[in-house]
């Protein structure tokens, strides 16, 4: 009896130690990862961001270069290597010779790679009636394997719209004129202009040492400076900046419809045209100008005295909308005329055009009481802008008052 006791003792014991055992082996079983994983292939994820844009003969493609395998795990070594297809409709997507190309998986600061490539069309693709074209991009592994190519971007084979011919600029009191050769092609123009004003010193990085800012590039509309139905070939840039050099060029741009996809085509840019905008044009001229003669008693005047003589001019004010300097005001002259009708300067010096104003008059109209009754006045009114340019003049003659 009690060696089947001991051997109870001794099996309870083990079935104890048995049971921590095996809670401890469930404990670190819940902690393990698990079946282990296949290694990744590495292939790159599919370009979902593909555009392009045909401009002459090229085409241009633009996308965001794979940073990550379709594992969602980042691409070793940091480089990538893709090659671009180009199809006709219905036609497969051949290989672009000569595309295979290696592009960094990420930019400057480890943001996306933002690429661009270019494909010049063949001639069997750059000339005829317009075909649906479409473009994809495929990248691939180490091995040379691939996860797929991108959805197709849709552009056109053809004829590509002719370039703008005659690019030409001048100056005016609102802006840069731009014109062009008229052309019997539809469509319409983009004109493109580059600053091209050094940067300030103070606005340079002090590490920028060795390389230049690049020029700042805007976009324009084609809206006349006039009216637009009778001047198609021209457009206003009200937002050039006086002193500031500028390059301007063009772009003839028409769209196509194949099947359901508008297609945007572009010319090659025409010869550029640099010019700096002065402030140195005039204000239009006033309009409508009136002068009226009269004789005035001043009610404290003695009995007896003649009446005083007075001048008033009135005028149609100058619309000053957009004007590069703003309008500062008017001048008034006045100028006696002899007999004859002509300026009482030529045969008298001593009666030259007078300025009757010491500082440009800020509304439309003047009080003149330094007038005699019995001359011929020949009055003239300009405006001006606060840079001193000065407008040509509208005039009015005056005849002699009789006294009253």
């Amino acid at each position: 009896m009690d060696l089947f006791r001991r051997n109870d003792g001794r099996i309870a014991s083990l079935l104890i130690r048995y049971v921590a055992f095996a809670a401890v082996l469930a404990a670190v079983g819940c902690a393990s990862p698990g079946p282990p994983r296949a290694p990744s292939l590495g292939l790159p994820q599919p370009v979902r961001d593909l555009a392009v844009t045909r401009i002459g003969d090229t085409v241009e493609l633009r996308f965001t270069a794979p940073s990550r395998s379709t594992d969602k795990l980042p691409l070793r070594g940091g480089k990538v290597t893709g090659q671009l297809c180009r199809q006709l409709e219905r036609q497969p997507c051949l290989p672009v010779a000569s595309s295979k190309t290696t592009v960094a998986t990420a930019g400057p600061g480890g943001k996306h790679n933002l690429v661009t490539w270019t494909d010049t069309l063949p001639a069997s693709l750059a000339q005829g009636s317009p075909r649906l074209l479409g473009y994809r991009v495929e990248f691939f592994s180490a091995a040379s394997r691939s996860a797929g190519a991108s959805a197709p971007a849709f552009t056109a084979a053809g004829s590509p719209p002719a370039p703008v011919d005659g690019l030409h600029a001048e100056g005016s009191r609102l802006g840069v004129v731009l014109g062009w050769n008229a052309s019997a092609q539809t469509g319409d123009v983009l004109l493109r202009r580059e600053d091209l004003a050094p940067t300030h010193p103070k606005q340079q990085k002090p590490s920028s040492s060795a390389s230049a800012a690049a020029p700042s590039i805007v976009w324009l509309g084609t809206q006349g400076p006039t009216d637009s139905a009778s001047q198609p070939n021209r457009t206003l840039d009200t937002t050039a900046a006086p002193d500031t050099p500028y390059r301007y060029s063009a772009q003839s741009r028409v769209t196509v419809r194949l099947g359901d996809n508008s297609i945007e085509l572009r010319s090659l840019f025409s010869a550029p045209v640099t010019f700096t905008l002065r402030e140195i044009y005039p204000p239009l001229a006033p309009t409508g100008l009136t002068a009226v003669g009269f004789f005035a008693s001043a009610p404290s005047a003695p009995t007896g005295t003649s009446p005083a003589f007075a001048v008033d001019l009135i005028w149609q004010p100058v619309d000053d909308t957009g004007l590069l300097a703003g309008l500062a005001g008017y001048n008034v002259y006045r100028e006696p005329l002899n007999a004859s009708g002509e300026p009482a300067a030529t045969s008298n010096p001593a009666a030259p055009r007078t300025r009757l104003n010491t500082a440009p008059i800020p509304v439309p109209s003047f009080h003149d009481t330094t007038a005699n009754p019995t001359p011929r006045y020949r009055y003239s009114v300009t405006a001006i802008d606060a840079k001193g340019n000065e407008s040509p003049a509208v005039t009015v003659l005056l005849e002699p008052s009789a006294a009253q």
